[in-house]
């Protein structure tokens, strides 16, 4: 064993001459921003734990490392047993003379949460994969305090490209800045994060009054905005808003001078909102009191960009009579989930997504009448948003003669609408289901036929089902109107 920890000293050594040039760095910013408590995921051989206990005036740091060997586990620090078990003698050793400023927690990281409070800052320095750093950003998350610090190690590192595509997706969603401050160092400030109701408004006298209520007495904060678009009612829906407005002056209404459509509406709503978190509500439906909130920590600490409650709990006057439901699949929604089937987040219209999703996926699509946001929630997962179920949650959906999707699916064009939602993305499609959605037989109905017919999804190298990467969703709205182009001419060939 005396060999054993000799060799783990060599070692220490080695790894403070290798890393030594970063480790002042992140205790600089602790001591800058008055930080008091937080975590080190990583402990390693406890040089970067020692210098901040040094350098800084911290009052507790947590070191997370399990000290374990395992198998299938490729990187030089994956030691035998053996090897840990002296590892974590010697990093106790290395930081006894700090006293109970230092406490060890020899688990790993997502089991070691529960047993810490809430923090000041996080340093993320162990698995250096893009799933790895994805896990611990979402494990820790919710454990910091607004105005505290996340970060961590090899940001921009040539060898460990995950760990910034991780970091850059997980805060980019909020727009938030990533810091660094050399040798792969890296940091985000956490801000309070609001939400921007958004409510496109058409006929609606009778029902939007309750739709308000459900958003202003029940699920509003201090930050939180309410925009509502009047999209050129013809009944008394202008007056009801302006009398909703005397009540509550916060409410933002805008007005289109013609009708325009749900999509537009919608647009117009999120082109003036202030928050880079988004919930539609539709203008005849209900939010259970309280919900909202759990939705937002759902929607951050998942890293999703898109977040929705999973059961829709259809009346038609009273909320409390209920006369059928949809439940969605909770968890993660695919794009392959998305096209196998009518049951599925978007077609909801109701959910909360980030702003950045939203331009990512280039608005609502303003063509599509009643499928305006199924459209835009397609359009989110194939630009590479990911869309996330919260378990045993719901909403209040009222449905009748007079909805927006009955008015709109008499028409008879459904299907034929869909496929200028899919145009811009037919390459991410199965080829033989293109063939089949364009054919003279399927492109009247193959979107009401998903069920039973659903269209199939290419796989990337991962295996797992494609989209756009999130950086090439420009690039691909540029190339939209020869794509377009493209599809007409082969709908035109077909017809023939």
């Amino acid at each position: 064993m005396r060999i054993i920890y000799e060799n783990i000293k060599k070692r220490a050594s080695e790894a403070d001459t290798s890393w030594g040039s970063a480790y002042g760095l992140f205790g600089k910013v602790l001591e800058k921003k008055g930080l008091k408590r937080g975590v080190e995921i990583g402990v390693a051989f406890g040089g970067h734990a020692e210098s901040i206990l040094r350098i800084s005036t911290i009052d507790k740091l947590y070191g997370i490392d399990p000290y374990l060997n395992m198998k299938d586990y490729n990187d030089p620090m994956n030691l035998s047993q053996e090897e840990f078990d002296q590892l974590y003698r010697f990093t106790l050793d290395r930081l006894a003379p700090f006293g109970d400023r230092y406490q060890h927690i020899r688990k790993k990281s997502k089991d070691s949460v529960i047993n810490v409070p809430e923090l000041d800052f996080v340093y993320i320095n162990s698995d250096h994969s893009y799933k790895g750093v994805w896990e611990d950003l979402c494990e820790w998350y919710p454990k910091i305090r607004i105005g505290g610090v996340i970060g961590g190690h090899d940001y921009n590192h040539p060898n460990f490209p995950g760990v910034k595509q991780a970091i850059d997706e997980f805060f980019g969603r909020f727009s938030w800045e990533v810091h660094t401050e050399g040798e792969g160092v890296w940091w985000v400030e956490k801000q309070s994060l609001n939400i921007s109701f958004i409510m496109p408004a058409y006929n609606c006298e009778k029902t939007v009054q309750e739709s308000v209520e459900s958003i202003l007495e029940g699920n509003f904060i201090e930050g939180d905005e309410l925009v509502i678009v009047n999209d050129c009612s013809t009944d008394n829906t202008k007056s009801v808003l302006e009398q909703l407005q005397l009540k509550y002056p916060l409410i933002k209404i805008f007005q289109h001078q013609k009708n325009k459509g749900g999509a537009a509406a919608r647009n117009t709503a999120i082109e003036n909102t202030k928050n880079q978190i988004i919930f539609c509500l539709d203008s005849d439906n209900v939010l259970v009191n309280e919900s909202i909130q759990k939705l937002k920590l759902f929607l951050e600490k998942s890293g999703s960009d898109v977040a929705s409650f999973q059961g829709l709990y259809y009346f038609q006057n009273d909320k409390n009579d209920i006369s059928h439901k949809w439940i969605f699949k909770e968890g993660i929604t695919t794009l392959s989930d998305y096209l196998s089937g009518p049951v599925v987040p978007g077609a909801s219209g109701n959910y909360m997504f980030t702003k950045d999703s939203w331009n990512r996926a280039g608005g609502y699509p303003e063509f599509s009448g009643a499928l305006d946001a199924w459209g835009f929630g397609f359009r989110q997962l194939a630009t590479g948003s990911k869309m996330v179920v919260m378990p045993e949650s719901y909403y209040y959906h009222r449905y009748g003669h007079e909805s927006y999707w009955i008015r709109e699916s008499k028409k008879g064009k459904t299907s034929l609408i869909a496929i200028q939602i899919l145009i811009p993305f037919l390459d991410l499609l199965n080829d033989e289901d293109v063939d089949y959605i364009m054919s003279r037989q399927g492109r009247y109905l193959w979107f009401e036929n998903l069920k039973k017919h659903p269209i199939r999804v290419k796989l990337n190298s991962s295996g797992s089902s494609g989209c756009i990467k999130r950086d090439h969703y420009k690039q691909r709205f540029s190339d939209h109107l020869y794509q377009m182009k493209s599809a007409i001419y082969l709908l035109l060939k077909k017809v023939k």
